[in-house]
Order: structure tokens, then sequence, then C-alpha cells
């Protein structure tokens, strides 16, 4: 029988805490946590336009993968996209005002939401830290 290394359990339970804000997220604003990802990105890079290619490098996903995310805040209008003048092949995407709006709202709802999983996370690693001692 396979041995499981003994810092799974606390590596599982720190996920876990990860996947909550996530579904959070979800609940609450209809975005998952990688589309918050995609969200703040956007919101934080000059000038605030990317690329489904340049977001697929950012978070080491593939392309269809980011343009699937891509094509939900698509429907939720919360981006938008427009077409190159030098290269009719690119689309840039950019947020609307209802994207604005949200990024807004949802980077305070974790900003709220981060200390307490800091702390969670804390003392399950401390636990775990005493547990080794």
């Amino acid at each position: 029988m396979a041995t499981v290394h003994p810092d799974y359990e606390v590596i599982s339970k720190v996920y876990a805490m990860i996947q909550n804000i996530g579904n959070d997220l979800q609940i609450k604003f209809a975005v998952s946590f990688e589309q918050f990802r995609i969200l703040h990105f956007i919101s934080s890079i000059q000038p605030k336009e990317t690329t489904v290619s340049i977001l697929a490098k950012e978070f080491r996903s593939n392309t269809s993968a980011t343009s699937r995310k891509v094509s939900a805040l698509y429907k939720q209008n919360l981006i938008k996209d427009h077409v190159s003048g030098d290269d009719r092949r690119t689309h840039w995407i950019t947020l609307t005002p209802k994207g604005i709006s949200t990024i807004n709202e949802l980077k305070e709802f974790v900003d709220d939401y981060l200390p307490e999983i800091e702390k969670q996370i804390i003392a399950t690693l401390s636990k775990n830290m005493t547990d080794l001692i």
C-alpha cells in the first residue's frame, strides 16, 4: 500500500480554503475565481486591454480554456473586444463599464475575505508545525 506524504492533509485543507473563495464568488457574483483573476489582470494593466493569448500565457493556461472563460465574461457583458487597426486578426479585450463596476465590487469582497482566510491558513500551518515538533 502506498503511503501518503504527511503534508498532503495540510495542503488539502489549504486548497479547500482557497476553493471556498471561488465558490463564494460564484454564488455572489456569478464569476469564477479564474474569471475574477482575468478581470483583475485587465484592470491592473496599462493600457487596460489584452488578448486571449496574453491571458493564456499570464495564467499558464491553454488558449482554448482561456477562451471559454473569456466567453462567459462576454456573455455577462463584463468585457468587450475590438479588432486591432494594425492586424485585423488581433482582438483586444477591455472591461465594459459593468466590468469595471463588477471588478471593483469583487476586489472589495476579496479584500474583506482574505484576512480571515489568511488566519485560517496560518492556523492550519501552525498546527502542522506544532504537530511536527
